[in-house]
């Protein structure tokens, strides 16, 4: 059913606040109603956004609640709430299509809004991870993007991490400054000059996962940049809980231990304050009028302990509440996972020969564009990834979709355990691609005051 709007009074977490400042004298623009139709999210609910596209990419916008099934951990879940919001595209752009599908040009005139519809842009671009090359192709991309006045209602915004803020406004010219300020500092870049150089994926292999493979490569490379001698038995691996008599050996696990340690440290608290980053922008956003996107321009992180993993179901709690969609964009565009030459001088030999090396860069990659696929998947956003085309990747996403489902589950009859809760958006329709939120954090119990 369609229900009517009313506030949503409190999350399970508080924000810091985030300052943005106006750079134009534009009045306070009403919310669009949206047709009147604003889903009611309770304290005691969870939203989830869905968008669904039929064979050729087009957005699908004449779907009702009974068409619509989710599976909460495999059972069937009520709905409590259902409605449909409706998008207004940037005049000349076309809105977001899935990955690898060209979108039609004539989605725009079908699902947009009204032109004076207000509209918010943000362009949050990741300079904690962005290498200094492809930061600088996508700073080219951006600029090039932002070339044209922006349309009457629009206002956008250019932020990064490390503390790019153009202020809220109207002027492109002022966003492009912004993008050119955007400069490589080596914030949770990983060193390959350490000794031994292990990354967060790795560290979480070797400590986590107990992966004897990828211990023992950890082994040989310290033995062969310090020179020490090879602590890997004859099959080439070795358990992560062995310890050696032998004082040279003893040493060299000593020290894989404990630079993995301190790279699983680094990468745990690196995923956390990214994503609280992330969530802290949309939190302040969520108080600008009109219809807000956000675009996270990044290379990808890895979102692997439960601490950041719950601050990302928070940002879909959040996003979903106050209709924000959030969109993804991998500034790597089109790559390859092969080790470079700069990085190869300390493989093992069992690493050459197995390739283990270029495995684990490959699968670091993937897991790298995973977070950014589930925060796009989970806002009713789209994450623009495998091509070159940054400029028309930035112009698409900022474009949106032209209609979004949301709908509500009551978590009444949840446990308060804090547990993870995989869901299925299924929709009675053949042919169609659901893109939807894969789950959530059932709400923590009340802890007790003294």
């Amino acid at each position: 059913m369609n229900i009517r709007a009313r506030v949503l009074v409190s999350f399970f977490f508080c924000f810091p606040a985030f300052a943005v400042q106006a750079q134009d004298a534009a009045p306070p623009a009403q919310q669009p109603d949206q047709g009147g139709l604003v889903l009611q999210l309770r304290v005691n609910s969870v939203l989830v956004p869905v968008v669904v596209r039929d064979a050729q990419g087009h957005v699908v916008g004449d779907l009702k609640q009974e068409d619509f099934k989710v599976l909460d951990q495999g059972k069937p879940r009520n709905i409590a709430g259902f409605t449909v919001q409706q998008g207004a595209a940037l005049p000349g752009a076309t809105p977001a299509a899935s990955p690898g599908t060209p979108a039609q040009a004539g989605d725009a005139a079908a699902g947009a809004a009204p032109a004076a519809t207000p509209r918010i842009v943000v362009f949050l671009f990741d300079d904690r991870h962005l290498s200094a090359g492809d930061l600088e192709q996508v700073k080219q991309a951006a600029v090039k993007m932002l070339d044209q006045p922006l349309p009457d209602g629009t206002r956008g915004l250019v932020l990064s991490f490390l503390g790019v803020n153009s202020g809220l406004t109207h002027n492109h010219a002022v966003l492009q400054a912004a993008v050119e300020k955007l400069k490589f500092r080596r914030a949770f870049q990983q060193s390959q000059s350490a000794c031994p150089s292990i990354d967060y994926y790795q560290a979480n292999e070797i400590l986590n996962k107990h992966n004897s493979t990828a211990y023992g490569n950890a082994l040989d490379r310290t033995a062969n940049c310090m020179h020490l001698p090879k602590a890997a038995s004859n099959t080439g691996n070795i358990n992560v809980e062995d310890v050696s008599t032998d004082p040279n050996v003893l040493q060299n696990e000593t020290l894989t231990k404990n630079a993995a340690m301190e790279a699983l440290q680094e990468g745990e608290q690196d995923a956390v304050d990214t994503t609280t980053y992330l969530r802290d922008v949309a939190h302040t956003i969520s108080a600008m009028p009109g219809q807000r996107t956000l675009i996270l321009v990044s290379p990808g992180f890895l979102s692997l302990s439960p601490e950041s993993m719950a601050v990302e179901s928070q940002l879909l709690n959040l996003a979903a509440a106050a209709s924000i969609t959030v969109s993804t964009l991998d500034a790597r565009g089109l790559y390859a996972a092969m080790v470079p030459a700069s990085e190869s001088g300390d493989q093992s030999m069992q690493s050459l020969v197995t390739g283990q090396n270029m495995q684990d860069r490959g699968d670091a990659m993937r897991q790298n564009k995973q977070v950014m696929a589930e925060i796009a998947d989970g806002t009713g956003g789209t994450f623009f990834r495998n091509d070159n085309d940054l400029q028309g990747g930035l112009t698409a996403l900022a474009a949106g979709p032209e209609f979004k489902y949301l709908i509500e589950l009551s978590l009444s009859d949840v446990k308060q355990n804090g547990t993870y809760h995989a869901l299925k958006v299924q929709v009675d329709r053949k042919d169609v691609k659901i893109q939807a939120r894969e789950g959530y954090f059932a709400p923590q119990p009340p802890k007790n005051k003294k």
